[in-house]
């Protein structure tokens, strides 16, 4: 037997967590919107039954105005699917459940289930959920989970495991008519009712007019300096190890009477190269990539884009491609891939055709270099770092004006509206 089950909800609902842990796979999760464009499928298996899982990108509501509410809202209405696992966040349950009740009338053909996640978030917060009251008016099952601390997923498994023991995929059943505003009333408790006031803070902060802009050089300014820094003593290391081996290499081939091109080639070319773009490269990249994650996984990087995104306005850009200029900071070719994201295709392919002019981590090294050699004495001093946050801000100027130029001359148009969901932190 086979049956197909889709996950549905809200970005930053932990929908892509839920999949990972049912069916073993790595898909990508991250704390701003729009990462799920294309769903992801994977299968697992319960007493003997396949479950074929599709997780589907994130959305606020099936009137679509983008590409993942559009691939969304296509897969509800055509595909066959027995169950429906609708995912939401404990924190602001009412959101999730107006996406609930718009696809309830629209789809009655399978089988309804609603996880609600993060239920660890709303305890820390003094948010309490009547659960059973909530089943009993809905009339589907309605499971509290916290995905990261894998607790509530056992009872998800029992409870799909339920419904195929009473009726299987034949049950179509979705939940009775309900105003969702009106059940969350009912249904969930306030214990401190200023909960937020201290993330409305932190977010007035980083993203005044003011304090936004300068905390966003400060943090560009530490992370350049802890790679810049951190990177002088691996990479030393390395390089002293690795050219400890060339020597080895060239009485090895002396030895064996090699012939003079050979060796040339392979020790004087390919092992010589080899080992100075390891002993470069590496340490840099080894020390900004873990930087990065911690920003993203803090929820710092939507506030960056929010930020940002009245300066692309200006240039008749999309917001979202501050995000893959970030990226681009790691890699040009993930930046360039991250586009994606962007609905417009003519703002789609401004992003695309800008993003190498943000250098990527592996151009860092140079940088660095040519920093050293010119303007500053020591690599890991403070005022190199200051110099290479400087040269990131020019590529990051040219990238506007470049994204100006463009979509005033051969790439006209209207910029688009960019929603953007500051998630908790």
């Amino acid at each position: 037997m086979n049956r197909r089950i889709a996950l549905v909800g809200n970005p930053n609902v932990g929908k892509s967590t839920i999949f990972n842990a049912l069916t073993g796979l790595r898909q990508k999760t991250a704390n701003w919107a729009g990462v799920t464009v294309s769903s992801a499928s994977g299968a697992f298996s319960l007493k003997g039954i396949r479950f074929t899982a599709d997780d589907l990108p994130g959305i606020y509501s099936l009137n679509v105005r983008s590409a993942e509410e559009a691939v969304t809202r296509e897969a509800l209405l055509t595909k066959p699917y027995d169950y429906l696992l609708f995912i939401c966040d404990a924190t602001c349950i009412e959101r999730g459940l107006a996406l609930l009740a718009q696809a309830a009338e629209l789809i009655g053909k399978s089988q309804f289930l609603l996880c609600v996640n993060l239920c660890d978030e709303a305890e820390r917060k003094g948010i309490s959920i009547d659960f059973s009251g909530l089943e009993e008016e809905l009339g589907i099952p309605v499971i509290p989970a916290s995905a990261r601390k894998k607790h509530g997923l056992d009872l998800l498994l029992a409870r799909l495991s339920q419904l195929e023991d009473a009726s299987g995929a034949s049950a179509e059943k979705a939940p009775k008519f309900f105003i969702p505003g009106e059940l969350a009333a009912r249904r969930v408790r306030y214990s401190n009712q200023n909960y937020r006031k201290r993330e409305e803070r932190l977010d007035r902060f980083l993203t005044g007019r003011i304090t936004g802009g300068l905390t966003m050089l400060l943090l560009l300014t530490a992370v350049f300096w802890l790679t810049m820094t951190g990177a002088n003593y691996p990479s030393a290391l390395l390089y002293d190890w690795l050219f400890s081996f060339e020597e080895v290499l060239s009485r090895t081939a002396e030895t064996l009477h090699a012939p003079w091109w050979l060796s040339g080639v392979l020790i004087d070319g390919v092992y010589r190269v080899t080992a100075w773009i390891v002993s470069v490269m590496l340490p840099p990249m080894a020390i900004f990539f873990p930087l990065f994650t911690l920003l993203e996984d803090s929820g710092y990087l939507p506030r960056v884009a929010f930020n940002m995104d009245s300066a692309f306005k200006k240039c008749r850009a999309c917001g979202k491609q501050c995000l893959t200029m970030a990226m681009g900071l790691g890699c040009n070719a993930a930046g360039v891939t991250g586009c994606r994201i962007i609905d417009s295709p003519r703002e789609r392919l401004i992003a695309i055709l800008t993003n190498s002019l943000v250098p990527c981590n592996g151009r860092f090294p140079l940088l660095t270099a040519m920093i050293s050699l010119f303007m500053a004495r020591r690599a890991g001093s403070l005022f190199s770092a200051l110099l290479l946050t400087g040269f990131i801000l020019l590529s990051f100027g040219m990238s506007f004006f470049a994204s100006w130029l463009l979509s005033h001359t051969v790439l006209k148009g209207v910029p688009s509206f960019f929603t953007l969901e500051l998630p908790p932190y």
